[in-house]
């Protein structure tokens, strides 16, 4: 299985190593024909953009690009971070609509709002301490998550389970509800088979990205091949896999 494009890009407006320049570049090299630069959210303890204005940035900087890319589609997104157990986002609404697309996932590392937030993330800190305390940390993951997809007008749940488990039918049925992709990340190799197995039972789609921090890394989704082909899952489930070669 091939794939058109790669949406899930940082570059060093977050934690990413290369300019917006450096990973469009590299996306014409891999082959590609669209990419997506999708920075992490302001939230990010340590990884964030700086404010949520930097994604306007981007997106001019992506429209002076385009003159010299002719065949490559660049595309502004945004890797938001889930903040509260509400499913409450890192980024104003007003940001949200200049933008492309939104990603939207957890991370064990935010500046969490709301009621209950700093609690539940210091629980995922600890979630190995007792099995009361797993399961507890899994349901407050599972409606964080599902809350924020059913708020907003997510295109994709970035690797969904990864460092913070999650109930993997409630956050898919939110996610076939919406019309919302549920990601494989080749460049964390996340989820593995048997996930990636349980959520096409529910009927989800699928969009595989490279998660890429460097310009070497932009395009490189073999993991996703592999893990599609085995599992059975038929490319018309995915965003931007194609049958032949680009």
């Amino acid at each position: 299985m091939r794939f058109i494009g790669d949406y899930h890009i940082h570059s060093n407006y977050s934690d990413g190593r290369a300019t917006v320049a450096e990973m469009v570049a590299a996306g014409q090299n891999a082959g590609l024909k669209e990419i997506g630069i999708a920075d992490h959210g302001p939230r990010n303890i340590g990884a964030g953009v700086r404010s949520s204005q930097v994604y306007l940035t981007v997106k001019a900087e992506l429209a002076r690009l385009r003159s010299s890319y002719p065949g490559l589609k660049l595309l502004t997104g945004a890797e938001a971070n889930v903040v509260s157990l509400s499913g409450e986002l890192d980024l104003e609404p007003e940001v949200v609509k200049e933008l492309d697309y939104l990603i939207v996932g957890l991370h064990p590392f935010v500046r969490p709002q709301g009621s209950g937030g700093f609690r539940w993330l210091v629980n995922n800190q600890l979630v190995n301490l007792s099995p009361a305390l797993k399961s507890r940390v899994k349901n407050d993951n599972t409606k964080a998550l599902a809350e924020a997809v059913y708020k907003n007008k997510v295109w994709a749940v970035s690797h969904p389970g990864l460092k913070m488990p999650i109930e993997i039918g409630e956050v898919t049925r939110a996610c076939v509800a919406k019309e919302t992709a549920w990601e494989i990340n080749t460049g964390h190799k996340f989820p593995g088979y048997a996930e990636v197995l349980e959520a096409a039972r529910s009927g989800v789609d699928f969009v595989v990205n490279s998660d890429a921090h460097f310009p070497e890394t932009v395009g490189y989704l073999e993991y996703g091949s592999w893990v599609l082909e085995k599992t059975g899952i038929e490319p018309e489930r995915v965003i931007n896999a194609v049958t032949c070669d680009l």
